[in-house]
């Protein structure tokens, strides 16, 4: 029923004018690396000015913004910088990328950071601005420490081939609850 009137939706949406018909898929207009599977909001306004690398991952409501309009209502013109973000990144819940920054290979972006320069590789920054907190190795120790690292099911592998399908992520649910009562 629910398909139904979807269908109906987009019929009615198309004969009167307020929906477009799709007649091909969204193309991408900016660079990335073997994961077209993301959750970050790419700049609508100049996208080709973003280059992601492989086994890119992002949190829920990242933003990567190329352009800066502030000048916009004072000039007539628009600051626009190019945002290199390298293999093996991670972006944390509600991250935002501004215009001109490098992230270099395996860097992590905490969650809420504002990253206003650019990033070293292997390197953790969090805040607003972003700074400096650990290389990605010291992290990795503090998180053994605290023993709250988690195996990964080898099924998320397909990540990185844009096939998780929503079998995977409840098998992970499944595998940390079953480790959490086993505690």
């Amino acid at each position: 029923m629910k398909e139904l009137l979807k269908r109906i939706y987009f019929k009615v949406g198309f004969i009167l004018g307020f929906i477009e018909p799709n007649t091909s898929p969204p193309e991408i207009l900016y660079k990335i690396g073997n994961v077209a599977n993301r959750n970050s909001h790419i700049d609508g306004l100049i996208p080709q000015a973003i280059t992601i690398g492989d086994n890119f991952v992002s949190s829920l409501n990242t933003y990567i913004i190329a352009h800066d309009a502030s000048l916009y209502n004072h000039i007539g013109k628009h600051r626009v910088e190019e945002i290199v973000i390298g293999d093996n990144v991670f972006l944390g819940c509600g991250a935002i990328i501004l215009p001109g920054v490098h992230i270099g290979d395996g860097a992590i972006i905490g969650a809420g950071s504002v990253v206003t320069k650019n990033v070293d590789a292997y390197t953790v920054v969090a805040g607003n601005p972003a700074k400096y907190k650990c290389t990605v190795a010291e992290y990795i120790v503090k998180c053994e420490t605290r023993g709250v690292l988690f195996d990964t099911p080898k099924s998320f592998d397909k990540y990185y081939n844009n096939t998780l399908s929503d079998i995977e992520i409840k098998e992970f649910q499944n595998k940390y609850l079953k480790s959490k009562r086993s505690n």
